[in-house]
């Protein structure tokens, strides 16, 4: 179905082979983990639905519509903004769709179909091994080709969906080189709640005239409103898209859920760099460290990632590296002001040597040494450094855990704001001299690539914690007058609606709202979720 024009198409209801679990307090006792996510927040559902196709999925929607009961969609649960969270109605889980479809060659790239629930760990092994157990002359060609391909939106967690990657626009080191995960995504089948499969292959449906025009299998054309509005202009992740003559893909992808559940996508491929340099460059200032970011985004060799951590990651990482004794994979962290970790590939007629000695060169000129600085250029070394730089996040939650012991209502509050090239350093002086007034423990790091940088704050009481709170909004206030977002790349859920009224005024939250109703005219979808 997936290779069919752009248009609306006829599903038959089947709950045949579907899994459905019945009552609320069965599913809290046997199936848990379905009802949180990674906000650490939790909730309730009727009914858990486990569909294996698109079928399956317009019998529930039926049954939903018809029982009036809202829907819930759920893949990898690895989002931390409550978007997978159900408040009562149904619940709908996409982890057994994981087939791969097809592979084909399109415009000189390869391109992958599969289905939503498919994890992104499963998706990297099986195009490493090229083992996709497809059939075909194309599938033929690919095993052969001598060169290896991967899929570059690299979020963190690994075990999130294609789905729902998909519908978050999911983002990770790397987007400071590859872009997000919209740039990858040239088509997708989407389930809407009237029960019609929606087929969409980028470049064949535009919006013009204030609209989409969508033809329908059967019946009269879909009119789907365009956005009018404008979006920030740097990285961002906060309510649905919007771009002049934009492609109707483009409305869907990141949209989390409320317009249409996202049943398979097709990917376009990437030729894998054959070889990585990575490097970690310790400053005892931070404000060397933003001018060698500021400085490294120019370099020749152009770096795949620009991740930054600040004093207080460093010291964090230290005492955990400590605490792990000999078997811990993070290497001594110097005492500095700032760290920057640097990734970039060989290309272009650009060796090693030439990458190490611009990276040293630019250290240098920023007030660095490069003889403190870390560097790797075989896999076990690189397979280091990424343990530095994913350990902080644990380490922080480990901290979040010991509080939680104290008054079980503490949690972390962490930003996820973006800001425009050239208004860093102010956002950066804004968290300091607000963090610094307030005194809440907190740390400071994240994809200073794209000034997107994530400040972790750590209450250690429910004072604290209301305090913290406090601060995100006046953060979130200052990004936006800069120009910015209040989401970069986690989205807004359940949790974030407040934040997005902080970016938006409320006629264009009126006009995401008409967008929704348009596609969804019950409000049966993630009921909750961004608006």
């Amino acid at each position: 179905m997936i290779n069919r024009p752009s248009g609306i198409y006829v599903l038959r209801p089947d709950p045949g082979g579907m899994k459905i679990v019945d009552g609320a307090e069965r599913i809290r006792k046997d199936y848990p983990d379905y009802l949180r996510d990674e906000s650490n927040t939790s909730g309730s559902t009727d009914r858990l639905f486990f569909p294996l196709t698109a079928e399956n999925i317009c019998f529930t929607l039926m049954e939903a519509r018809e029982r009036g009961k809202p829907v819930t969609v759920s893949g990898g649960r690895t989002g931390i903004c409550g978007g997978a969270v159900p408040e009562g109605g149904y619940l709908v889980s996409l982890e057994k769709m994981t087939a791969v479809r097809r592979l084909e060659k399109k415009y000189g790239n390869w391109e992958l179909s599969a289905d939503c629930g498919i994890r992104l760990s499963e998706l990297a092994n099986l195009l490493r091994s090229k083992d996709l157990g497809l059939d075909g002359g194309a599938f033929e060609e690919f095993s052969k080709d001598k060169k290896n391909y991967f899929y570059p939106p690299d979020p963190t967690e690994t075990s999130a969906t294609l789905g729902g990657t998909v519908a978050t626009n999911a983002s990770g080191a790397r987007t400071f080189h590859y872009g997000p995960t919209r740039e990858y995504i040239t088509a997708v089948e989407v389930v809407l709640s009237t029960g019609e499969l929606l087929r969409i292959r980028r470049g064949e449906v535009h919006a013009e005239n204030g609209e989409f025009l969508v033809r329908r299998e059967k019946g009269s054309p879909l009119v789907i409103p365009a956005p009018g509005y404008e979006m920030p202009k740097t990285k961002h992740s906060a309510g649905l898209f919007a771009r002049r003559d934009m492609d109707l893909i483009d409305l869907f992808i990141g949209s989390e859920g409320v317009l249409g559940i996202i049943t398979a996508v097709t990917i376009r491929l990437v030729e894998e760099p054959a070889a990585l340099f990575g490097a970690v460059a310790f400053f005892d200032r931070e404000e060397d460290a933003l001018a060698f970011v500021c400085s490294a985004r120019e370099m020749k060799g152009r770096p795949l990632s620009l991740e930054y951590f600040d004093r207080r990651s460093l010291e964090l990482l230290e005492e955990t590296r400590k605490n792990q004794g000999p078997v811990s994979e993070i290497p001594p962290v110097p005492d500095a002001g700032g760290a920057v970790y640097f990734e970039s590939d060989f290309g272009d007629g650009i060796g090693p040597e030439e990458v190490v000695r611009e990276f040293h060169g630019l250290i240098d000129e920023c007030g660095g040494d490069p003889e403190t600085s870390w560097g790797s250029l075989t896999r076990r070394d690189l397979a280091r450094l990424k343990s530095f730089r994913h350990a902080l996040p644990e380490t922080i939650n480990a901290l979040i855990a010991g509080n939680k012991q104290k008054d079980v209502r503490i949690h972390k509050v962490g930003t996820d704001m973006a800001v425009p090239d050239g208004d860093l350093g102010e956002m950066m002086s804004c968290y300091r001299t607000l963090l610094s007034e307030a005194g809440i423990r907190h740390v400071i790091f994240g994809h200073i690539g794209n000034n997107h940088l994530h400040v972790n704050m750590i209450p250690s009481s429910f004072e604290e914690l209301g305090l913290a709170k406090e601060l995100y909004v006046r953060f979130s206030r200052k990004a936006v007058s800069l120009g910015g977002t209040v989401s970069a790349e986690h989205g807004i859920g359940k949790l974030k609606k407040d934040y997005l009224r902080i970016l938006y005024p409320d006629a264009v939250i009126e006009e995401m709202k008409r967008i929704k109703a348009s596609v969804d005219p019950d409000g049966l979808l993630n009921p909750g979720d961004v608006l």
